[in-house]
């Protein structure tokens, strides 16, 4: 719905060049938006792909669900990933009214002196679970494994435990939400010892992975078993961007073994376009 992505939407980014002091996720993402039209980038949005089409005379042609066509000789696949919900019953129902997957300024200060529970055990949630502590009066945060060390930063883990607001329950989850039209409460279930707890809360932030935007690639090009695309030597091509479709590339979150990073996804966005040069120059000759 909004340029960025999951980068647009995070609550803090400690570990891009440049801003030793971190920088909110919208912050950078308007800066780079602002750019990009300063070189004459053109953006449409709020735009759905729904079909990705390979033309007779070689261009591609991706339908968008409003019915508009757009045409191109090349085309680079950058749709990021989508946020994964838990099977809780009712969540859906109370997404945006107290079940969240973004904590931004407006979702801190929702929280201000209350309970703020953050579900997952990533640098997402963890971050968010930082940023968070310094409006709640308490930060929960519930991780299904026994540690953080396989998927967090060292760094990021080692400020959690020192944060006395913060309180991290391993081998836990939310069995189940209460509140009609507004949450204001969770039950969290030891997934060991099957112990419940009822805490009042009136945020929770899910925060437990993402699955990839490829369904509208038509089957054009090759996935992994998770749907993410496939490039580089994984499809046999010189590129480490190149699909296995001549003229589709793929960069960012949505690339099969990519740095789920931000520094790592603009890195991957500008040395991505002199390979679509490549393609072009040659396809031309």
């Amino acid at each position: 719905m909004a340029i960025g992505g999951q980068a647009g939407t995070s609550s803090r980014i400690e570990n891009y060049m440049g801003f030793p002091t971190g920088i909110s996720g919208a912050d950078l993402v308007w800066r780079g938006e602002v750019q990009a039209m300063k070189f004459g980038t053109r953006f449409a949005m709020p735009c759905r792909v729904s079909l990705l089409e390979r033309l007779d005379d070689g261009t591609f042609c991706a339908t968008l669900d409003t019915g508009n066509r757009v045409r191109g000789r090349s085309v680079v696949v950058a749709t990021g990933v989508q946020y994964r919900r838990l099977p809780i019953a009712r969540l859906e129902v109370l997404e945006g009214a107290g079940i969240y997957y973004a904590a931004t300024e407006i979702e801190a200060r929702y929280c201000r002196g209350t309970e703020a529970i953050v579900i997952g055990g990533g640098n997402s949630a963890g971050q968010a679970a930082m940023f968070l502590s310094r409006a709640a009066s308490r930060v929960r945060l519930l991780v299904r494994g026994t540690s953080l060390a396989a998927s967090m930063s060292n760094y990021l883990s080692s400020r959690l435990e020192a944060d006395p607001a913060i309180t991290i329950h391993y081998q836990a989850e939310v069995s189940e939400l209460h509140g009609e039209d507004q949450l204001d409460g969770v039950t969290i279930r030891n997934a060991v010892t099957g112990a419940t707890e009822t805490v009042a809360t009136r945020a929770v932030f899910v925060m437990v992975g993402a699955a990839p935007n490829t369904a509208w690639l038509s089957g054009l090009v090759e996935l992994d078993e998770k749907g993410f695309v496939l490039t580089g030597p994984d499809v046999h091509t010189a590129s480490p961007f190149a699909t296995s479709h001549p003229g589709i590339f793929a960069v960012g979150d949505v690339r099969a073994g990519s740095v789920k990073r931000v520094a790592s996804s603009v890195g991957e966005g500008s040395v991505v376009i002199s390979k679509v040069w490549e393609y072009l120059t040659a396809s031309a000759g």
